[in-house]
This record gives C-alpha cells, structure tokens and sequence, in this order.
C-alpha cells in the first residue's frame, strides 16, 4: 500500500485532462466512425503478451498493476480505444461531472490519495489521479492507445488468444497473441441517445452528457435537459451556477423520480484531513466509509424488520432533504412513490436547492417532437430551446456485447442472447478458457464503490491465473454447471432485492423485462469474500499433458 500525491494541475488546467470531442465522438458517438474506419491498404501489425488488456480505464489499470506486482509478471499489454489513461473519466467531461462516491473510496486501495480538494473531487481531479498511478506504476510504455478490439479468438489446442484489433485513427490492423486475456472496458460507456421525433430537424446544439462540445456557448441560452438521473443532478446547478455557462433558463423533463440524498457530511473531509497524515490514517478513514456504506446494504434486500427499518430511516432523510429544499409546487415531481434504493441513491450536490432558481422549469410530460426552435411536450406545450441536452444514460446491453469466440466455433455472445448475460462470480464466463471479465455481469451495486468491486474483480483473476501464468497450467475455467448455478441463484436473489424489480417497484436501468445483469445479489463483504477464496471445485485447470485437473 502507497499514497499518491496530487499537483492539482488539472484545477489550474482542467482542459488538459479531459478527451477531445471530436475524438469521443469517433469512438462514442452515433456514428462509430472510428469503429469503421478500418484499412485493409497498410501492412498488419503483430504483437505479442503474456496477458493482454482490453481498456485502460480504472479496471485495466488496475488488472496491469496487480499483473506486475502481485503475479511478478511484466510482459503486459494494454489495449485502450481512446488516446489517454481514464476511461470513463477521460471521456466524460460534462459541467459539474464528479465521482458520487466518496474519493476516498473511489480510489484504489493500494493507492491512497493524502490531498483530495473534496469528498467527492471533479472529473479532471480524478482523472489526474488515474494518469499519477499510471504514471507511478510505467504503465504508458505497455498500453497501445487509440486501438479498438474487434474480435477475440481463442485456440482451445495452442490455449492461445489472438486478438484482431485497427487503429482508431489510420484504421491499420493489429493481431496480438496472448496467454491470458481480460477484458476491464466497463458498463458506462455507450451513450444511449435521445430519441425524440424531429430531432434531426433541430437547428440548434444537442449534446449528450457522455458525449460534452465544450465549444458550445451556453451563456444566455434556453436550455432543454432531458433526465433526471446521476448526470442531471450535476449538470444543471453547473449550467445555471457556474460563469463559464450561465445559462438564460433550464426546462428539465424529468420523467422519473428519484431519491437524493443529503450531500456527504462535510464531517468526513474534516475526519479525512485530520487522519491524512500516513498510510494507516487513510486506510482507516477508507474502512470507516465501507462500514458506513454496508450499514445501508439491508434496504436493498427482502422485507424482514431489519431491512424495513433501514429502508424507512433512509427515506424519511431522503424526503425531509428533498422537502425542505424543493419548492412545493415541484415535491410531486420529484418525490418517489416506490421503494428506496429501487433506482440508484444520488448523494446531492447543489441540484435540489438549484430548483428554487427563478429560470429553472421542472416537468414530467415527454417530447412528443422536436422542431427547429424548440420541442412540442406531450401536453402541446412549446419550449424554445437553443441547445439540448440529452442525460439519457447509456446503452447496457451494448457494453455486454463482448466479441468472444473460440476456435471449435464457440460464441460468447451467443450464449449470453440465448441463456442471458451472466458471469460466474462476475469473472469467468463458461467454455472460455484463460479469459477474465473485470467490472462483468453483476458487478455493480447502488450503494458501494465500483473501484472496489473491480478490485475483488482482479483479486479473484489473480488468484485464479496464477498456475498459468506462472507456466504450471495450460488453461484455467469455470465448470459449465458451477456457471449455470450461479446464474440461477444470482437471479433468484435479485429478485428478492429492489434493483428494478416488482419488489422495489419501479424500472430502471439495473434490469430488463427478463433478468438482472447489473447488480451483485448480496453485500460488498461477501462478494469480498467470494473473490478471495475461491471454490476450487468448480474450476477446471487443464495440464500441458491435456488431462483435467
């Protein structure tokens, strides 16, 4: 365990850390012309890696770093889409965007940070501790950035990953071999785009949250915010309190409901900097929000007392903040009527005071088209709009659509669409040899970090890859039984919690008609647990003489 220490260059220049839109827009937008751009006129480069790495955002980082140090071995390759360390915080850039988790826990935890500016930092702040614990470790010299994957093949004789990649920008053809393969590109990655009738006749900006023209001036302008969700909460106090956009009025389409939260209390960045002094100080402030964290974990599950008692605590903080701080006129527009944790918990920031500011206009009718000047609501009412802008999530299922395949013709994509999208203990898919899924299925909660279940995550890969990196084994995967069982029982406990579901009563973005691919089942410290002991007998080793372990 180490600390990092921040210049705090990306407050003085936050533009340096943060991806050109243009470059997003290749890779993210609606055309994926970086996806296409693919060339069969420049010669094909090869490559080769003990372990390869698809993604360079907190999970590759972390799977590289854990590859070097825990498992001795250098020989690593990863694989980035965009041209910087970060990911999600590289591409997402939007006003106001920052972690909704505390830093101190939204951070890695063999990499403490001493000199967080808050509780819960802004984007450039995080994405400058992403580019100093890559720097830290030297990971720039083993990353190839501005490649995208296009398939993965793996030979079942040879044990062997090919994987065929082009370059973003000249569309040149890679092919990297590999023992070991992971794939860390994570959940929030594809904007899932406003579709609104007419938006193609809209003579004004729209602009996805995911997808951020800083070139746009905001100033003065009537503004269109589609969504309510994480996002929202953070673009509109920016576009109405901060100079750089000062907008001229907000009309916010809030379709759902959700329930805010009080902000972080204010005692934990001073706990934080009293105890920031050594390693230990952090650790045990880190541990203290853990706890804290999964004290709350019982309103996700079941309707015993316990769970009942929990969940009426949280609601009743959430609706007393929200009711103090909203005007009245709007409590039916953004007070729940179903369970709490159903939709996930947003911690405010300055959102539900900002809905007293006299140019904001809050209404649950949707578009039913867009014009060149503005959008006609579903009640015929017109909104003239300047710019739109579309806090509409992300598509899911496309950041599930993992181009696996074997040799003997098997396709991972093929079994998710048949079977449903699963991974055992959120890692292994079945029939898939030597190949790791960090952030995979069921790996987020909607009370926990996300870096610490990536971190289980990697453990869990380490632990499991070990005999082969090392050379001992040929091959490591999970038994198609102790796959199936642990997709049925997964589901069958999410069905008890309130992600999305019937219990919880509302829809949102954890579930579909059909099943839960999102959320882990049970508490942060059991899915520890899982991933740090594991079950020996559910994995097959394959030895280089090709007989089962």
């Amino acid at each position: 365990m180490s600390s990092i220490t921040l210049t705090k260059e990306s407050h003085k220049n936050p533009s340096k850390f943060r991806i050109k839109y243009e470059d997003s827009n290749a890779v993210l937008g609606p055309e994926h012309s970086a996806q296409k751009n693919v060339s069969d006129k420049l010669p094909t480069i090869y490559t080769s890696s003990r372990v390869a790495i698809i993604g360079a955002g907190f999970g590759g980082i972390g799977a590289a770093i854990k590859t070097m140090e825990d498992l001795k071995e250098p020989n690593v390759q990863i694989f980035e889409r965009h041209d910087n360390f970060g990911g999600t915080w590289y591409a997402n850039t939007y006003p106001g965007c920052a972690s909704d988790i505390p830093a101190i826990w939204y951070s890695y935890s063999f990499a403490l940070t001493s000199n967080w500016t808050r509780v819960q930092p802004p984007q450039y702040e995080m994405e400058e501790y992403i580019l100093r614990v890559a720097e830290k470790y030297k990971l720039r010299d083993k990353t190839r950035f501005q490649t995208s994957i296009d398939k993965c093949v793996y030979n079942e004789d040879t044990a062997m990953w090919t994987l065929y990649a082009h370059d973003v920008k000249t569309g040149q053809k890679l092919e990297h071999t590999a023992h070991v393969a992971l794939t860390c590109s994570g959940g929030l990655v594809h904007p899932n785009q406003l579709k609104a009738p007419g938006l193609e006749n809209f003579k004004g900006s729209y602009i996805h949250s995911a997808l951020w023209d800083h070139s746009v001036d905001f100033k003065g302008k009537n503004v269109v915010v589609v969504g309510n969700g994480c996002s929202a909460n953070q673009i509109v106090p920016a576009l109405l309190n901060d100079p750089q956009y000062s907008v001229g009025s907000i009309t916010q389409i809030a379709r759902s409901k959700h329930y805010i939260m009080p902000p972080v209390p204010k005692a934990l960045m001073y706990l934080y900097r009293l105890l920031s002094f050594n390693i230990y100080g952090l650790a045990l402030v880190r541990w203290l929000v853990v706890l804290i964290a999964e004290l709350r974990f019982p309103l996700y599950k079941g309707d015993g007392i316990v769970s009942r008692l929990v969940r009426r605590i949280n609601t009743a903080v959430s609706v007393r903040y929200m009711k103090k701080y909203t005007p009245k006129k709007y409590w039916d527009l953004v007070i729940p009527d179903y369970k709490i944790g159903c939709k996930r918990l947003i911690f405010d920031y300055q959102y539900v005071p900002a809905l007293n500011d006299p140019r904001i206009s809050l209404t649950n009718s949707g578009i039913k088209r867009v014009v060149e000047d503005g959008i006609i609501l579903d009640n015929d009412e017109f909104v003239k709009a300047d710019i739109i802008v579309a806090c509409t999530g992300y598509d899911l299922k496309k950041s599930f659509q993992l181009p696996i395949f074997t040799k003997k013709g098997y396709s991972g994509q093929e079994m998710w669409t048949k079977e449903g999208i699963s991974a055992y203990r959120t890692v292994l898919m079945k029939h898939v040899p030597n190949a790791f899924i960090i952030g995979g299925p069921n790996s987020a909660t909607g009370h926990a970090s996300v870096v610490m279940a990536l971190e289980n995550g990697i453990d869990y890969y380490v632990k499991l890859a070990k005999p082969v990196i090392e050379g001992k084994e040929k091959s490591v995967v999970v038994k198609p039984e102790a796959y199936d069982k642990w997709h049925k029982d997964i589901q069958e406990e999410l069905s008890k919690s309130v992600f999305g579901t019937k219990f919880g009563g509302c829809v949102s973005w954890y579930s579909d008609e059909k099943e839960n691919a999102t959320a882990f089942g049970w508490s942060q410290l059991y899915y520890w647990y899982i991933t740090h002991f594991p079950n020996y007998k559910d994995i097959v080793y394959e030895h280089f003489d090709k007989k089962k372990a």
